[in-house]
């Protein structure tokens, strides 16, 4: 029985970590367009989406400090297939029961990476986008 180091345990990790990134940045840009701007969870999806640009970029960096190619095992997306979230009208109480859950899942999927990490960066790093995650769910929580 062959065993997968513990490191690219931890690469896997924070691959999934970015996957799921990418994942909820296709949700966030769908529900932006639903939204109407005059709405104050309108303003909450922007900075959530400029978070979570920022968040894969600095996952995709560490992914090239720790010599992996950051999309080396998962589709960029373009290579992702995107549902359709709302076909028609979207109300606020929909893009949060969905973005919402997408939110969680990225908490989930954070606090599993951070304990399969053995590099001090690596860790480092989920533990800031951790803190990001945690202000932004409760922004958007409350809009």
């Amino acid at each position: 029985m062959n065993s997968v180091p513990a490191n690219d345990d931890a690469t896997a990790a924070l691959n999934q970590v970015l996957s799921e990134v990418i994942d909820l940045v296709q949700d966030v840009k769908q529900a932006h367009r639903k939204v109407p701007e005059t709405h104050a969870l309108h303003a909450v999806l922007d900075q959530l989406f400029v978070d979570l640009r920022t968040w894969a970029g600095m996952i995709m960096d560490e992914d090239e400090l720790l010599g992996t190619s950051p999309l080396g095992s998962m589709p960029s997306v373009a290579g992702r297939v995107v549902p359709n979230l709302w076909p028609r009208a979207a109300s606020d109480e929909d893009v949060h029961r969905v973005v919402g859950a997408d939110l969680d899942r990225l908490a989930q999927h954070l606090a599993a990476a951070r304990g399969a990490q053995s590099n001090e960066g690596a860790q480092t790093l989920l533990v800031q986008i951790e803190a990001g995650l945690a202000a932004d769910r409760q922004l958007f929580r409350d809009a």
